[in-house]
């Protein structure tokens, strides 16, 4: 059967991607992330400069914190909003390969290959509904509806965003505008991480067929670790955010990044942990292989073993005329059922190994390293570590 491009997609699809084609802008995608990222960040920070400029507080603001001194807004609006923009096509090309492998690696057998079939209609159907999107649309400017003030001050610090207690211009249209587009694009990469954790529910309700004894250690279903690694750029997005506000925090408040470290600390942990956590459901399903086939494993070690001993035995008396216990193939097959079983044995219960942790975590830490800068000066670090190389 012929699938068209987008068959195994996550991202194309749905109320926003109808849109972008019904205005004619997947045509030539070959840059569009790019140019959909420029396009966000001029309508979110190009008034907010403009207006802020006019009002004197772009770039002075004594003492109070001016827009370029804002160094939270600019994280989220220069750099996590373009970088979830730009990392989405090629997080999907391999989350794509990922759907790919679940139904040509063998893992469905023939009979239930319906309902591995149905599993993914089923998600096709969640990503092209109009009506998840819908809701991170209204989600985005929920707060807006409510009229409920979502400005985030430091306190005792005059901010850019406020003049005598309301909202300035840049202000309203940070609130109405730059917010909301950040928040409607993080719910968007939201909505797809529901959708990838969905299939992996319901993924061992379709019945696989897992080989414990497989070489990847995780009975053939180590792609699926690879597959989440995809994920981490929401860890590196939220690391970027965090980043900014504990710069703002040291800067303006005076908090060093001991004051802060439970924070980062929390912020790198907790970020993993959720983006491994949906490799949780995998568990069940892989602990059964396993211990299903350490079992067959066992009774079938305890035969070659009697046979091997027996064999062992009745060399050791045999003439020395005799072939001997090495002119047989018996060892070597016995050395390469020890070296499949001890394979067996270390397999994980988890499609996920260190890498995969790592990978995920280091999105985590790698925004917040730029911190310790804040902790001290350049030449110092200078000093430091070339106390430490000489």
């Amino acid at each position: 059967m012929h699938l068209d491009q987008h068959h195994y997609s996550l991202m194309r699809g749905g109320l926003v991607h109808r849109l972008l084609q019904a205005a004619g802008m997947l045509r030539g995608t070959a840059r569009l992330s790019l140019w959909m990222a420029a396009a966000l960040v001029v309508i979110s920070l190009a008034p907010l400069v403009v207006l802020t400029a006019r009002a004197g507080t772009l770039w002075t603001l004594p003492p109070g914190m001016p827009l370029l001194g804002d160094y939270a807004t600019l994280a989220r609006v220069l750099l996590a909003m373009p970088l979830l923009v730009i990392a989405a096509p090629r997080s999907d090309t391999l989350l794509r390969n990922a759907f790919r492998q679940l139904t040509r690696a063998g893992l469905v057998p023939p009979q239930r290959q319906g309902r591995l079939t149905a599993l993914l209609a089923k998600v096709r159907r969640w990503r092209d509904g109009w009506l998840p999107e819908a809701l991170c649309v209204v989600i985005a400017w929920l707060p807006l509806l409510f009229g409920t003030d979502s400005v985030s001050l430091l306190p005792g610090v005059a901010d850019w965003r406020l003049e005598h207690g309301a909202l300035t211009a840049a202000g309203r249209w940070y609130e109405w505008v730059a917010v909301p587009l950040f928040r409607l694009v993080a719910l968007l990469w939201l909505w797809r991480f529901v959708l990838w954790t969905g299939l992996l529910w319901r993924l061992p309700r379709v019945g696989l067929a897992l080989h414990a004894e497989h070489p990847d250690g995780a009975g053939g279903l180590a792609f699926l670790g690879m597959a989440q690694e995809r994920f981490a750029v929401l860890a590196l997005a939220g690391g970027i955010l965090v980043a900014g506000a504990c710069v703002n925090h040291v800067h303006y408040l005076g908090e060093s990044l001991y004051d802060l470290r439970h924070l980062l600390a929390g912020y790198v942990i907790g970020a993993t942990l959720l983006l491994v956590a949906p490799l949780l459901v995998m568990m069940p399903s892989m602990m059964r292989a396993k211990r299903h086939a350490l079992y067959r494993f066992d009774a079938l070690g305890n035969r070659a073993a009697a046979l091997f001993d027996q064999r062992w035995r009745s060399g050791s008396r045999q003439e020395a005329d005799t072939d001997s216990l090495l002119d047989h193939g018996d060892a070597s097959a016995f050395a390469d059922f020890s070296g499949v079983y001890k394979g067996l044995a270390s397999m994980s219960v988890l499609p996920l190994n260190r890498w995969n942790l790592l990978w995920i975590a280091l999105h985590a830490v790698v925004p917040l390293l730029p911190l310790v800068l804040l902790a001290m000066s350049v030449d110092e670090l200078a000093r430091k570590l070339l106390g430490i190389l000489v």
